[in-house]
C-alpha cells in the first residue's frame, strides 16, 4: 500500500493540473461560443449544444461499467494485486467493445433522423454531416482508451488523464479559432474536431505502451467485481438526466434553437465554474475511496474535513457567478440581436441547482465508495422522474424558467436523500452535522442576495469583472470559512493538523 505522502503527492498533482486544464479550458471555451455566436448566429449555436446533449444520454452505454470499475478497482490497486487488477480491466474492455459498436450505431440514426425533426434553416446533409463527425469522435474512447483512463484514475493519476486533456483541448480550439476566423462552415470545424480525436487516441497508446505494459486484456475476465454495473447504470442515466434533461426538453418541446442556446450560455457559465471545483474533488477521491475501504475510521474525519472544505468552495464561487452571471452575459451576447440573452431572474434559478448539487458531494461519494449502487438506485430513479415531470410542465408553461424548476425540484429532494441514507447506513451518526452546515451556508448565501441589486452595475471589460470577481471571491470565501469555523471547531483543528503534518514531512524530504 502506496505511504500517506505518494498519495498526498497525487492528490496535490490532481488538483493543481485540474485547476491549470480548466483555466485553459474555460478560457478557451469563452472565446469559441462567441465565435460561433458571431460567425453562424444562435441557431448553429443551439444546434451544437443540443446534440452535445444527446450525445451525452448515448455516453449512458459506458456509464454503468465505468462506474463499477473504478469503485471494484480500489481495493486491488491499495494492495498491489495486479492480477485481480487485470480481470476487472480485461471484462471493462470486453464491455467497452460492445458499447461502442452501439453508441456509433446510435450515432448514425441520430445523424438521419435529428435533421426531420428540428425547424432550421441549415441543410439536411449538412446536419447530417455535423452530427456524424461529432459522434463518431467519442467512439474512440469506447474502443480504446476508456477503461485505461480509470485505472489511471483509481491509481491517482488523473493528471495524467487531465493534461492530455488539456493538450488536446487547446490543439482543438486552437484549430477551431482559425478556421472561424477565416470563414470555413461548420461542417469544417467539426470534421477538424474528428481528427483530433484521433491525435488523442494515439497520445493515450504512446504512453499507455510505457507505463500499463504489464495490463493483460486476455486475462479471465472478473464479470463478477463489475456486477453492479447494472445498478450503477441506473444512477448514471438519473444523473445524466438531471443534468441534460433542461436543454433536450427544451429543444423537443419548444423546436426552437435559440432558445437552447439561451440556456446554453447562462449554463456554460456555471459548467465552467463547477468544472474547476470538481478538480478538488477528482485529485483526492480515488483516495478516500481506498480508506473507506479499508480504514473506516481514519475515513470519518476525513469525511466531515472533506464536506467542510467542498460547501465553502461552491458557495463562495457560486455566489461570485450569481452576482457577475448577468453583467458577463451582457458583454458576452453584445452584437447578437436575434434573440434576448438578458433577465435578471436567469442567475438566481441558474445558481440553486448547483449549490444543491454539488454541494452534496460528500454524501453522494460515500454511497459510491461503499457500492450502494442496487441499495439506492429507486431513489436514482424517483430523483429523475421528479426531474422530467416537472421540467415538462415547466416549459410548457414557463420555458426555460420551467427546465429550472424541474431540476431544481429533483436536486431538493435528492440531496436530502442522499444527506439522510449516508447518515443512516453508512456514516452511522447525526446528520445534523451536515444540515447545520447547509443552513449557515444558505443564511450568508441569503443575505448576499438581498443586499446585491445584480442588474445595476454595468461593466465596460471582462478585465473589469475578472477583477472585482476576485475581490468578491476572496471576501465570499473568508466570510463562509468564518461562519464554518465558528460552527466546526473539531474539524478545522483536526484539518490545520493535517497540513501541519504534511508540511513537515514534505520539508524532511
Amino acid at each position: 500500500m502506496e505511504d500517506k505522502m505518494q498519495a498526498a503527492k497525487k492528490g496535490v498533482l490532481n488538483v493543481f493540473y485540474g485547476i491549470i486544464g480548466q483555466l485553459i479550458t474555460i478560457a478557451l471555451g469563452i472565446v469559441i461560443p462567441r465565435l460561433v455566436l458571431i460567425s453562424y448566429g444562435s441557431e448553429v449555436n443551439g444546434l451544437l449544444n443540443s446534440v452535445t446533449q444527446i450525445f451525452a444520454y448515448f455516453s449512458l452505454l459506458e456509464a454503468g461499467v465505468g462506474v463499477a470499475s473504478l469503485q471494484a478497482l480500489y481495493v486491488p490497486v491499495a494492495t498491489d494485486d495486479r492480477k485481480a487488477v487485470n480481470g476487472i480491466i480485461a471484462a471493462t474492455h470486453h464491455f467497452y467493445r460492445k458499447a461502442g459498436t452501439l453508441y456509433g450505431i446510435a450515432v448514425i440514426g441520430l445523424a438521419f433522423i435529428y435533421p426531420l425533426y428540428v425547424h432550421s434553416n441549415i441543410s439536411y446533409w449538412m446536419l447530417v454531416g455535423i452530427i456524424l463527425f461529432g459522434g463518431f469522435s467519442n467512439c474512440i474512447n469506447f474502443f480504446y482508451q476508456g477503461k485505461y483512463k480509470i485505472l489511471m484514475q483509481a491509481e491517482g493519476y488523473s493528471y495524467i488523464c487531465t493534461n492530455i486533456t488539456t493538450v488536446v483541448n487547446i490543439i482543438t480550439n486552437v484549430v477551431k479559432v482559425i478556421l472561424l476566423l477565416r470563414g470555413y462552415n461548420v461542417l469544417v470545424v467539426q470534421f477538424a474536431f474528428f481528427l483530433i480525436g484521433i491525435l488523442q487516441m494515439l497520445i493515450y497508446a504512446a504512453y499507455i505502451r510505457k507505463h500499463y505494459a504489464w495490463v493483460d486484456l486476455n486475462e479471465e475476465p472478473d464479470d463478477v467485481a463489475i456486477s453492479q454495473k447494472g445498478a450503477t447504470l441506473v444512477h448514471q442515466v438519473s444523473g445524466l438526466i438531471f443534468n441534460n434533461t433542461d436543454v433536450l426538453a427544451l429543444t423537443v418541446l419548444t423546436r426552437d434553437l435559440k432558445i437552447v442556446s439561451i440556456y446554453t450560455m447562462y449554463n456554460m457559465v456555471i459548467t465552467m465554474a463547477t468544472a474547476m471545483i470538481q478538480q478538488i474533488e477528482a485529485g483526492f477521491s480515488f483516495k478516500l475511496g481506498q480508506i473507506y475501504n479499508t480504514d473506516k475510521k481514519q475515513y470519518l474525519v476525513l469525511h466531515h474535513i472533506f464536506e467542510i472544505v467542498y460547501l465553502i468552495l461552491i458557495f463562495s464561487v457560486m455566489t461570485c457567478i450569481y452576482i457577475f452571471l448577468l453583467p458577463f452575459i451582457r458583454l458576452y451576447t453584445a452584437g447578437v440581436s436575434d434573440i434576448n440573452y438578458i433577465n435578471k431572474w436567469y442567475p438566481i434559478f441558474f445558481i440553486l441547482t448547483p449549490l444543491l448539487t454539488y454541494g452534496r458531494t460528500a454524501a453522494s461519494n460515500v454511497i459510491s465508495y461503499a457500492g450502494h449502487f442496487k441499495e439506492t438506485q429507486n431513489r436514482a430513479i424517483l430523483e429523475a422522474a421528479i426531474n422530467i415531470v416537472v421540467s415538462v410542465i415547466g416549459i410548457w408553461k414557463w420555458g426555460i424558467f420551467g427546465a429550472l424548476l424541474g431540476t431544481i425540484a429533483a436536486s431538493l429532494y435528492r440531496t436530502n436523500d442522499m444527506i439522510l441514507y449516508a447518515y443512516k447506513y453508512l456514516l452511522e451518526q447525526k446528520s445534523w452535522k451536515t444540515y447545520k452546515r447547509w443552513i449557515a451556508c444558505f443564511v450568508v448565501f441569503g443575505i448576499i442576495v438581498a443586499a446585491i441589486n445584480i442588474d445595476n452595475p454595468h461593466y465596460d471589460s471582462y478585465v473589469q469583472i475578472v477583477i472585482w470577481g476576485a475581490v468578491w471571491a476572496v471576501g465570499c470565501m473568508a466570510v463562509y470559512t468564518l461562519v464554518q469555523y465558528i460552527i466546526n471547531p473539531k474539524e478545522f483543528k483536526e484539518l490545520f493538523l493535517i497540513i501541519k503534518t504534511f508540511w513537515k514531512n514534505r520539508t524532511r524530504k
